[in-house]
Formats: structure tokens, C-alpha cells, sequence
């Protein structure tokens, strides 16, 4: 059998001031700092069991060191890091333990020059007793959870000058399933929205249409309830003078959306809420073109295409 991939694990984000950038992540968005190591912070949703789904670290710039995926088994961790050495890929084995409450790992660069790491196994520490809940199946109480914490990660978005070539090895390479694409009116392909899993998005690869950009992350997405929470979200970013860049609702995924950034390092969080799931083995991915739709969002608009490089 080939190697396979589960669902996307976590970003590992840098940033020149990690205080600041946790008065946002932490304080602000409302996600839980599970452990400090040094000058990293591992941090998760309240709805998460794994370790962390986000970690900080401390640089001299803000950046991007890698996008963490997870294998469905340690068997295929070797065995995709046997496929890419064959197919020229430079692969680096990184030890249990290197990154907090994560088993052993790849990582290496996809051959457009984005960061990926592959691990297979993830610590599920449980939170905090005075946050603990009672339910079982609940990671923190609700009680004294920040009111518009989101509750798990959903997907990046990933912008390439070579956004076709990059896509199309995350299908062959990855066996990635395309839920969705949208074409230009000359053809050209502007975004590519891709799933390791059932989800909707896992991936969605954008054109950067300047080739002289490297390949950059646009934003990690995390899942929210409702619309109401995404309102909720926006009102409190106002209170704390914290800049969005649009909320409204996707034609593509269907998502509805609110973006947000870290003022210190520019790091966007989306709070995302609705969709649908793909359980279709024969799916076929759904084709916009660029005269479906006056505009790619089909209520409100993205004000802002700031974006954070590797």
C-alpha cells in the first residue's frame, strides 16, 4: 500500500516579539498554551486533544519554519521519506521529543519551497485540572474559556508562484484529493482547494501571480461554531484595537469567514465557520471560472493580502 496522510497536525509560526504575539494568539483569539520551551510556545484549540496545533518561536523576523502534517502510521513517516529521497528530495529525520510532545518526524521542502513536516504520533496531554472538563470527550471546560476561543484547526492557505506545479504534486506525490478549483477567463488556474482528508479545505494553494514572490503562507484557519461567532470574534478584535480584514462568506467551500492578524508579527487567523465534508471516493472536484461570479466571495470582501514567507 502507499504511504497516507490523515489531516493537517499543526504551523509552526515564528515572530520578533513572542510576548506580543501571544497577547494575540493566547489572549486575544483564545487559544490554550499547553507548553513553553525555551523561547517557543505550543499552543492548541479547545476542542483539541493533541499537544499543539500551533507553536510561536522567538526570531529575528516574523516567518514561516514549516506546515506539520499527520500520517495515518509510523510505517508511512519511512515510507514517504524513502519515495521522496528517490525522487530527489532532501529529507531530515527529527527526533521524538525535538519538537514538544511529538514523536519522531520528517521534515524537508516541497519542490516549490514550502516547509512540510510529516510526524506519525502526538502526546494528548490533558488540560489543566482548574480547566478540565467533565466531559470525556471535551478537552477544556467551557467555563472561563475565552468566549470566542475556536475549537479546532482547519487548513492553511498557501500562495506559490508556481500554485499549478505545487498543487498538482500535493495529488500525485501526497494522493491529496481536490475538492474545488477556480480558473481565470484566460484559463490559467488561480486557486487549487485540496484535503488529505474529508474536510472541505485543507490546502488551498493560491497563485501568487508575481513570480518574483516565494511561497508564503496566507493564513491558518481555525473552525468556530456559527456566523454568530464570527461577529462575536470581530467585536472583540475591535475592543482590543486588533485589525481584521474582511468577514463575509466564501463561494468557494461555502465557509463563512472572519480574518484577523497579530499586529506584531502579521500572522492571519481566519475564524472559519460552516462548509461541508467530502466522503465521496469519486468526487468530482467542482470547476469555477472566472465569469461565474462578479467576485470570488459570495458575501463581503478580503481587504488585506499581506502574507508571511518561509
Amino acid at each position: 500500500m502507499s504511504p497516507e496522510l490523515a489531516r493537517i497536525g499543526h504551523v509552526a509560526l515564528e515572530t520578533p516579539d513572542l510576548e506580543s504575539s501571544l497577547s494575540f494568539f493566547r489572549d486575544a483569539v483564545g487559544l490554550e498554551e499547553v507548553e513553553r520551551d525555551g523561547t517557543t510556545v505550543y499552543l492548541r484549540a479547545v476542542d483539541e486533544f493533541d499537544h499543539h496545533s500551533l507553536s510561536l518561536t522567538e526570531a529575528d523576523r516574523a516567518g514561516v519554519d514549516h506546515v506539520g502534517w499527520q500520517t495515518v502510521n509510523r510505517e508511512s513517516l519511512s515510507e514517504f521519506a524513502d519515495q521522496f529521497e528517490k525522487r530527489g528530495v532532501d529529507v531530515t529525520w527529527i527526533e521524538e521529543g525535538t519538537e514538544r510532545g511529538q514523536g519522531e518526524a520528517i521534515r524537508f521542502t516541497t519542490p516549490t519551497g514550502h516547509r512540510f513536516e510529516f510526524f506519525a504520533e502526538m502526546e494528548k496531554p490533558e488540560a489543566p485540572e482548574e480547566r478540565r472538563s467533565k466531559l470525556k470527550n471535551r478537552a477544556f471546560s467551557s467555563v472561563g474559556s475565552n468566549p470566542i476561543a475556536p475549537r479546532r484547526i482547519d487548513h492553511v492557505q498557501l500562495w506559490d508562484p508556481d500554485a499549478t506545479e505545487f498543487s498538482q504534486w500535493l495529488k500525485d506525490e501526497l494522493d491529496f484529493q481536490v475538492q474545488e478549483y477556480y480558473d481565470r477567463e484566460d484559463g490559467s488556474r488561480w486557486g487549487t482547494f485540496l484535503s488529505a482528508c474529508g474536510n472541505k479545505i485543507e490546502a488551498a494553494v493560491i497563485d501568487d501571480e508575481d513570480e518574483t514572490h516565494p511561497p508564503a503562507l496566507h493564513h491558518i484557519a481555525y473552525k468556530v461554531d456559527s456566523a454568530d461567532d464570527l461577529f462575536d470574534a470581530a467585536g472583540a478584535m475591535r475592543e482590543r484595537g486588533i485589525p481584521t480584514d474582511g468577514i463575509g462568506q466564501h463561494s468557494i467551500s461555502r465557509g463563512k469567514f472572519l480574518y484577523t492578524r497579530d499586529p506584531e508579527s502579521d500572522h492571519r487567523i481566519e475564524f472559519n465557520a460552516g462548509g461541508y465534508l467530502v466522503f465521496d471516493p469519486h468526487w468530482e472536484p467542482v470547476a469555477w471560472q472566472e465569469s461565474d461570479l462578479e467576485d470570488r466571495q459570495w458575501i463581503g470582501q478580503i481587504e488585506s493580502k499581506k502574507r508571511v514567507e518561509y
